[in-house]
């Protein structure tokens, strides 16, 4: 007879919590890439027990936020791998052309009223704040797949949004990247909202290359500064 391992319902929703504060550390970079951390390590940085903590692990082992190391109680960030990110890249933004192509043909244009209130703003209303923009950014791209109308399309993009996050912010980070995030994003949505399908494919295409880019630059440079920034805490 299989064994019924029965969970703790406060343990569980602990679990969660140090599942969601691992997780962003490791968007954030508070977590490396590469480096391996041990389970007491673990438990003393985020107070948990090791029956919570464990849980959350295997949560984020299941995502694919962390490998099981060598070693009874030993874990492993991933290495950033420059060439899956570019593979993601390049099926989300096939998915995205496929949601403006869609977009552009519907009998009934789709409400974009609260994309145009963060974007369509003066430049002394803009934010400065990294994270907002690059927040702002996902839900301009989530959007823009959700009208299309395909679930399924939808499902597959946030997925693929979810395991880049890691690198995306990485492009807001500094002053002028953010500005061109708000004139990339409001020349597309204008061309979305008189549907100029060819205009509005091009200037998506330019926008995201040019973030890829961006990032590919940025990532080894930004790992490398958080590497030495962690090291003069310990």
């Amino acid at each position: 007879m299989n064994e019924v391992i029965k969970i703790n319902p406060e343990k569980s929703s602990l679990a969660e919590m140090v599942h969601q504060q691992i997780r962003s550390d490791i968007y954030d970079l508070h977590l490396l890439p590469g480096e391996r951390y041990t389970e007491a390590n673990l438990a003393q940085r985020y107070k948990v027990s090791r029956t919570p903590l464990r849980l959350a692990l295997h949560m984020l082992q299941r995502e694919g936020f962390l490998n099981k190391g060598n070693g009874h109680a030993a874990w492993q960030i991933p290495p950033i791998d420059l060439d899956y990110f570019q593979d993601l890249y390049e099926l989300r933004v096939n998915l995205e052309l496929i949601a403006i192509r869609r977009i552009c043909t519907l009998e009934t244009p789709p409400d974009f009223s609260s994309l145009k209130n963060f974007w369509f703003v003066s430049e002394a209303d803009r934010s400065t704040d990294g994270q907002l923009v690059a927040n702002a950014d996902e839900v301009f791209h989530s959007t823009l797949v959700k009208a299309s109308g395909n679930s399924e399309m939808s499902r597959v993009h946030s997925d693929i949004t979810e395991r880049i996050r890691i690198i995306r912010r990485l492009d807001f980070i500094e002053g002028a990247r953010i500005t061109a995030a708000y004139e990339e994003h409001a020349n597309l949505l204008r061309a979305l909202m008189k549907r100029k399908q060819e205009l509005a494919e091009l200037l998506l295409k330019a926008h995201i290359e040019v973030s890829r880019a961006e990032i590919r630059n940025l990532t080894l440079h930004r790992l490398s500064e958080a590497a030495n920034s962690n090291r003069q805490l310990v």
